[in-house]
């Protein structure tokens, strides 16, 4: 599901670099403005999933060490892939800013969006 998030997002990127790809100015701040949002909520999720990588309380039995290291394994994924989805919302919120002629809005996005992520604030 990611990965193909990341080539609809450097699809569409690339036919709004081009010009084939264009939106109203409005319309493309609202489109941006709900990915970003999208990714805010999905950073309290990995910061969630996070806590999942060392667990504490299964025993001492082999067979509970191996039920540890499989949970651990699977919340590690999960944050992996919660931190793709997250950069992938961002990318395409640069994605409709571009198609709305918002180039500098657009290159600043990254730096902001990362800088409001590593606060804790929407963006």
């Amino acid at each position: 599901m990611v990965n193909e998030a990341d080539s609809t997002a450097a699809a569409f990127r690339g036919q709004a670099a081009a010009g084939a790809f264009r939106m109203d100015t409005d319309a493309a701040r609202g489109c941006a403005a709900n990915f970003l949002r999208f990714a805010a909520a999905v950073e309290p999720q990995r910061s969630r999933a996070a806590r999942t990588h060392r667990l504490t309380g299964f025993g001492g039995f082999d067979s509970a060490r191996q039920l540890r290291c499989g949970f651990e394994h699977k919340g590690v994924e999960l944050s992996r892939s919660l931190s793709e989805l997250r950069d992938a919302a961002v990318r395409m919120a640069e994605v409709y800013l571009l198609a709305g002629g918002l180039i500098e809005e657009a290159d600043q996005l990254p730096v902001d969006a990362l800088r409001a992520l590593a606060e804790g604030i929407d963006g």
